[in-house]
């Protein structure tokens, strides 16, 4: 959480420490306009900048291309950059600089170390609910988690989950796949070893992918993840030690660690390689991010998906929320910003587009209806944005931060060089209380 004395972080200094930890910026970005001919004379024009490429690009242009040609008075501007530290840094530096776009994407769990810096802008909620967008539209997860101090600060796009994907046809020739397509016996910790097991039988080789090695995101996921299904949690406080429950965190990593024994899942595995054994099928399961479904998809997999198995008490699947936000501009021109809220609303509205890449719209009213329920398996997993878990808040932490890497140094000596649990979790806590004790730039 951020320090309760208010502590802050000034924009110069934010901006220094993105420079520092980024380093200089990698690749090129490009600026284009989105359906320009469709922009009606004396349309107002907005720039946006975000970070999607690859597919997910392709679908993203699509929705601005609708949005605008819906509503000819919005004359939309799309920035693409490369996501991580290039465009994170590239963000700070234009709303530092006076040069802000007048909306932007970006990772939920990286806006509580910038509202601090001054480089965000909240959102006023009157304005949102007349373009019909309100704190009932969300699952209260993310909404609870984009409100910092009584404000809020982002509006999410979507949740992006950690998931557990499975062949259909593997399961059931393994005998755990429930008469209603779900699979059975799963639901504890042991119950799901003896399934990644009974599909380890069926494929001769292992049960389970999960590409791990030398990815510190991937074993956040996974940590994460499961540390908040034993109710477990972490609250950390800029000069203090890090407050979490150092028990139930080796319960996680010694069971992980008793998974990756090359049976119910493989112990050396790479991100990549991962997705080429469920791909393949030498494994009949895959934990990963709902973005791999249409690789899955594409490589002929028959392929289901559901949240993280509930091992630890309570339901919870990890993941993230691309969402918009607005950085700060000095003297916001009413029209752009009155813009920026109708471009958002109307984005969330076309949300349904966004799930085919397997993400998970953010809008409700999406999600329940009856076009979103009919779509597999991308109904099957839905229910994960309602049992969010994230990275733990702080300025250092969440999605492309350095400080996974960190996360990650420790685990891989527990899961791939079966080192000592306790040793690994001292040793994130360690991690933790020096970064605690290391100043936000200011």
């Amino acid at each position: 959480m951020i320090s309760p004395d208010g502590q802050g972080i000034s924009r110069r200094g934010l901006l220094r420490g993105a420079m520092l930890g980024a380093g200089a910026l990698a690749g090129s970005w490009a600026l284009s306009g989105c359906g320009g001919s469709a922009a009606a004379s004396g349309a107002t024009r907005i720039q946006m900048w975000h970070l999607f490429t690859g597919g997910d690009g392709g679908i993203f242009q699509q929705m601005l291309s609708e949005v605008q040609n819906e509503d000819p008075q919005l004359a939309i501007d799309p920035v693409v950059l490369t996501w991580g530290a290039p465009y994170y840094t590239k963000l700070i530096m234009a709303s530092v600089g006076g040069r802000s776009p007048d909306l932007a994407v970006m990772h939920l769990t990286r806006v509580a170390g910038w509202v601090p810096g001054g480089v965000l802008d909240p959102w006023d909620l009157d304005l949102l609910a007349e373009h019909g967008v309100a704190k009932e539209s969300f699952p209260p997860a993310l909404w609870d988690r984009a409100t910092i101090d009584g404000q809020l600060w982002a509006v999410p796009l979507d949740f992006h989950a950690f998931l557990l994907f499975f062949d259909r046809g593997l399961a059931d020739q393994a005998g755990i796949l429930g008469t209603d397509g779900k699979l059975t016996g799963i639901d504890s910790p042991e119950g799901f070893l003896e399934a990644g097991r009974a599909m380890a039988d069926v494929t001769g080789y292992a049960g389970i992918g999960y590409g791990y090695t030398g990815d510190g995101a991937q074993m956040s996921r996974m940590l994460w993840g499961l540390y908040g299904q034993t109710g477990g949690e972490v609250t950390l406080t800029p000069g203090q030690d890090a407050q979490l429950d150092r028990d139930k965190l080796i319960e996680v990593v010694s069971y992980v660690q008793s998974m990756l024994d090359d049976t119910v899942a493989i112990a050396n595995s790479d991100y990549n390689a991962a997705v080429a054994s469920f791909s393949t099928g030498r494994v009949g399961m895959c934990f990963n991010g709902n973005w791999e479904l249409p690789t899955f998809q594409n490589a002929g997999v028959d392929v289901d998906a559901m949240p993280m198995p509930t091992l630890f008490g309570s339901p919870g699947t990890y993941g993230d929320s691309h969402c918009f936000v607005l950085p700060h501009q000095v003297n916001a021109d009413p029209a752009r910003r009155e813009a920026a809220y109708r471009t958002v609303a109307a984005m969330l509205n076309k949300s349904l587009l966004w799930s085919q890449g397997g993400h998970i719209p953010a809008n409700r009213a999406v999600t329940e209806s009856a076009e979103y329920r009919a779509l597999e398996p991308q109904a099957h997993y839905a229910q994960a944005s309602e049992e969010a878990i994230f990275d733990p808040q702080a300025w250092f932490t969440g999605s492309g931060s350095d400080f996974q890497a960190r996360v990650g140094e420790v685990l891989q000596t527990a899961w791939l060089d079966k080192g000592s649990p306790e040793s690994a979790v001292d040793g994130l806590i360690d991690r933790l209380n020096t970064a605690l004790q290391t100043k936000p730039p200011a």
